[in-house]
């Protein structure tokens, strides 16, 4: 961001009583700095990730980037990160790891950090996964930091997060997560209960403030298909005790985009079912893993046999899930719009991911039942490939989901980091083109020769097949 891309923020922010929090990462998470040869010293591995603790320019280095930032944001808060900090004593820093232990030089270190960055009026707030886990060295920290217990998972006993800080007579804040990371559509399935027990407990043990977190892990996240996750979270902050979940899913539509139908609401929840039947197939939930698996790859076979059971279902929720937002668009009334169409985008990829799987199933079955048959036509072989072939069908529905995909990128994000994303498309496009191309010869050879396609020579693995069930007479 240039300085006037955060004025305009800043501004836009201030008009609707929003403070803009900054956060840089001080310690971890710095290796799109420390892979620059510029940096390179500074870095704890040979360019890594983690800044190492001793190392002359280290704190130079932070102290520059915070000159930029206390100049452009007016906020009394500060997020210096922190977190993550996995290597740690793997390199320069391992003689004192190994003398003094990890939780010391971290703790030393990011006490450094503070004193470093610290300007009047400034407080200064840092996640509390590493340090946690040193909690008879935690009263070395200022007492006025603000530790941000983090927790993405748990739906109780959330102390360990934040214990240790309060121990020491620290504020804290807590951060649960909306689950929207690596996947195509958020999992409110985890998120919800999460957010829910976590602000709870927060407010239980006076913790004074909520970082409801979203994640772009692979960089391909939608912000607009984050909402759902995030209004819960600003309704569980403000609301005193525990949030009713089932409250919130009725009011949610209603509320946030105006629905009188409840179409909204039955369209998360049919999402949230689809998500949960890929969960009882031992899956996860619907993420960008699965979405780009070649299902005749070593890994896609695994997966697909896993899924086989539960794809139906999980696609008739998504589906269902189309429905319903093709009512909730029939109000003229209807608000955030683009929201609704991101959610949209996440049903179609969801559908997608279960029909990938299934087609290139049943493209798979149909070669092996070739040669069963005592007799082979062309028409036969017309159903793989051809005008509605089910290679088509693969081919088609990665091109789909990709202009789907650049549209809602385009409606919210500058182009950078875009090619990458659309990369992974191309590549599937491309993949499925070849096997119809291979398919589209066997059936040229067949014409010629009688010669039927083997699997093997199409790409379909063996582990596939199904065993046939056996028959005779009684």
């Amino acid at each position: 961001m240039s300085r006037a891309d955060v004025a305009e923020l800043v501004a836009y922010a201030r008009r609707s009583h929003v403070t803009i929090i900054p956060q840089q990462q001080t310690f971890g998470h710095l290796h799109h700095a420390l892979k620059l040869e510029l940096y390179a010293d500074l870095a704890e591995t040979p360019h890594g990730h983690v800044l190492a603790p001793g190392q002359p320019g280290t704190l130079a280095f932070t102290r520059g980037i915070f000159a930029e930032i206390d100049s452009m944001f007016p906020s009394q808060f500060v997020h210096l990160g922190a977190d993550e900090t996995f290597e740690l004593g793997a390199g320069r820093t391992k003689p004192a790891v190994d003398s003094a232990g990890v939780g010391a030089v971290y703790i030393n270190y990011l006490r450094d950090i503070v004193n470093t960055v610290r300007k009047p009026g400034k407080r200064y707030l840092f996640w509390g996964d590493i340090a946690m886990n040193s909690p008879e060295l935690v009263p070395r920290l200022p007492k006025d930091l603000i530790a941000v217990g983090w927790d993405y998972w748990s739906r109780n006993n959330f102390d360990r997060h934040l214990k240790p800080f309060r121990d020491a007579g620290m504020e804290t804040w807590v951060a649960p997560g909306i689950s929207n990371w690596n996947g195509v559509y958020p999992n409110s399935n985890g998120a919800l209960p999460n957010i829910q027990g976590f602000i709870r407990d927060g407010q239980r043990g006076g913790s004074t403030g909520v970082i409801n977190t979203t994640w772009d892990d692979w960089g391909d996240g939608i912000f607009e298909q984050n909402w759902y996750g995030l209004v819960f979270g600003a309704a569980a902050s403000w609301q005193p005790g525990e949030s009713s979940i089932p409250a919130f899913q009725s009011a949610y539509g209603l509320t946030f985009h105006g629905d009188t139908l409840g179409a909204i609401d039955a369209a998360q929840k049919h999402l949230m079912a689809a998500h949960a039947a890929l969960a009882r197939a031992g899956s996860g939930d619907a993420g960008s893993y699965l979405f780009f698996l070649d299902p005749w790859s070593e890994e896609g076979v695994i997966e697909t046999i896993k899924t086989r059971p539960h794809l139906s279902a999980m696609r008739i929720h998504a589906e269902s899930a189309l429905v319903e937002i093709a009512r909730a668009r029939t109000q003229r009334h209807l608000r955030e719009r683009s929201a609704v169409d991101a959610m949209e985008l996440g049903a179609r990829r969801i559908d997608w991911l279960g029909m990938k799987f299934q087609i290139a199933d049943e493209i798979a079955q149909g070669v092996f039942a070739l040669a069963t048959l005592d007799t082979v036509t062309w028409k036969e072989l017309a159903e793989f490939t051809g005008i509605n072939g089910k290679l088509q069908d693969m081919r088609d529905g990665f091109v789909l989901t990709r202009e789907l995909f650049e549209r809602s990128w385009h409606l919210e994000n500058r182009p950078y980091w875009l090619q990458n994303n659309l990369g992974r498309y191309d590549v599937e496009i491309a993949r499925w083109v070849e096997r119809i191309n291979q398919m589209d010869a066997a059936r040229r050879r067949f014409t010629r020769d009688r010669t039927l396609p083997t699997p093997e020579s199409l790409g379909i693995p063996r582990a596939l097949e199904r065993p046939r069930p056996v028959t005779g007479a009684r």
